[in-house]
């Protein structure tokens, strides 16, 4: 779609009617529109820099092909814009490998830049623990879901909403995700089944898996339900579950010493206890279930096959106090400076990033945020799977049929329970939980220390 824009760029208005392609060769318009389209009842927003040249700054850890090909595709439509990077670690110099002082020093630097309100106009969201919620509560980072209902040219029948409106944080969309994975149990289908288990997946909490893990175990089946998972990084699993009962980043307070944490500390590690879950790696053949991400439609086939002989996918099991739903992280993720100057324009940059043209470079991590994409992707497999087989790549040459990327495709929309950006809280959480797990400390002495250090952290 294509809407009328100021020549400048520095305005963004619609046109009253439905807007039009006026391109043949791209259904995109974000590529080929010469101005941001951004605008609502509200009436237009305006980039406040009046200049006819716009610069967007990014603040990112190191520039990824997939920006790099966004600001050669960015510019060479939008003459008058110019995308700048600004790096922590040069693409060129970088090994890829970050040594523990190099994390605190990113975080500290991009911290300060984005708290001070002077730093870029959008930041690359990493897989470095930042502080998201301190800037979000600090109100640094611009709420993008306004824009999108004010922005008639934003087509939201296009995109996996349900990813979008699940990645708000305090009410808002605050860190816009460009693509998505899932994360599912994939278990043991012809041992669970002749168990006689029933499992509802779609309804199960943690502890229900638990009372599965131990019935299989009595029935002769794998003795273990899960391995290769630290109690502290379980913890901080079913902590993501429950971020918003533990952490009310708006009023800045923590509720760690509850009886709800405690609680969850000890169930954590009766899992281990039990022997319903192993700290140690396991064979995937040697247990019920394995906790994986899936991150494109090959990607999860390859692991129906790699994991066992005939395996079937199921729901993370979520608290009692959640809805059904599929687990789900974001990924390359990016967030606009409330502070920024070329608002409008940074805007149109992100929906650029969110179009056809970008999601469909190939090998990229993750599913894309736009439908068509996903859908293209599933399509193609289709047509190979009508010739016998596929060759994932990893999983090597695997039979597959429709009904297995029809799970694919309702697991996407039912996605609905966010994975929590890793965080400084759960950095805490994983750092100071050990002691209980380890029987060095009693659960409401962790969860005390716990408490006073994420509450000392909320009020820095």
């Amino acid at each position: 779609m294509l809407s009328l824009a100021a020549c400048n760029g520095s305005t963004t208005t619609v046109s009253s009617s439905k807007p039009v392609n006026t391109d043949v060769g791209n259904k995109d318009s974000a590529a080929n529109s010469s101005s941001p389209s951004t605008a609502g009842n509200e009436g237009p927003i305006e980039d406040e820099n009046k200049d006819s040249k716009k610069t967007i700054i990014i603040s990112i850890l190191s520039t990824t092909d997939f920006y790099k090909q966004a600001k050669q595709k960015y510019e060479a439509t939008h003459p008058n814009t110019t995308i700048q990077f600004k790096e922590f670690i040069s693409a060129s110099n970088g090994n890829g490998v970050m040594s523990d002082a190099e994390v605190e020093k990113y975080i500290k630097q991009t911290t300060t830049e984005v708290l001070s309100g002077k730093g870029a106009d959008l930041f690359a969201v990493t897989t470095v623990d930042l502080p998201i919620d301190t800037y979000v509560n600090k109100k640094t980072f611009v709420n993008l879901d306004e824009f999108i209902k004010k922005d008639k040219s934003f087509d939201t029948n296009q995109y996996h909403m349900n990813i979008l409106e699940n990645s708000k944080m305090n009410g808002g969309l605050y860190v816009l995700p460009t693509k998505f994975h899932l994360q599912t149990l994939f278990g043991d289908k012809v041992a669970i089944e002749k168990a006689g288990v029933k499992i509802e997946d779609k309804n199960w909490t943690w502890s229900q898996f638990a009372d599965v893990g131990k019935s299989l175990a009595a029935k002769g089946v794998h003795s273990y339900s899960l391995g290769g998972l630290e109690p502290e990084n379980m913890l901080n699993s079913l902590v993501s579950d429950n971020y918003a009962q533990l952490v009310d980043g708006a009023k800045h307070k923590a509720n760690f010493d509850s009886t709800d944490f405690t609680d969850l500390l000890k169930r954590v590690k009766s899992l281990y206890d039990e022997k319903i879950i192993s700290a140690k790696p396991l064979p995937p053949q040697d247990s019920n279930f394995n906790l994986s991400e899936i991150y494109s439609p090959t990607d999860y086939l390859a692991r129906l096959a790699i994991y066992y002989k005939n395996g079937t996918v199921y729901q993370k099991p979520h608290t009692a106090e959640q809805k059904s739903g599929v687990a789900f992280g974001g990924l390359q993720n990016v967030a606009m400076n409330s502070n920024s100057t070329v608002k409008a324009t940074a805007w149109d940059f992100m929906k650029f990033l969110l179009s056809e043209e970008m999601q469909g470079i190939p090998q990229q991590l993750g599913f894309s945020i736009k439908k068509s994409v996903n859908e293209k992707m599933i399509e193609d497999l289709v047509n190979e799977a009508k010739k016998g087989a596929v060759d994932t790549g990893k999983g090597g040459i695997v039979q597959i049929s429709e009904k297995d990327l029809q799970i694919l495709k309702t697991m996407i929309t039912e996605a609905s329970l966010p994975v929590t950006l890793r965080n400084k809280v759960q950095t805490i959480i994983g750092e100071e939980a050990k002691a209980y797990f380890t029987g060095q400390k009693t659960a409401e002495a962790v969860a005390k220390l716990i408490q006073n250090r994420v509450t000392t952290y909320m009020n820095e």
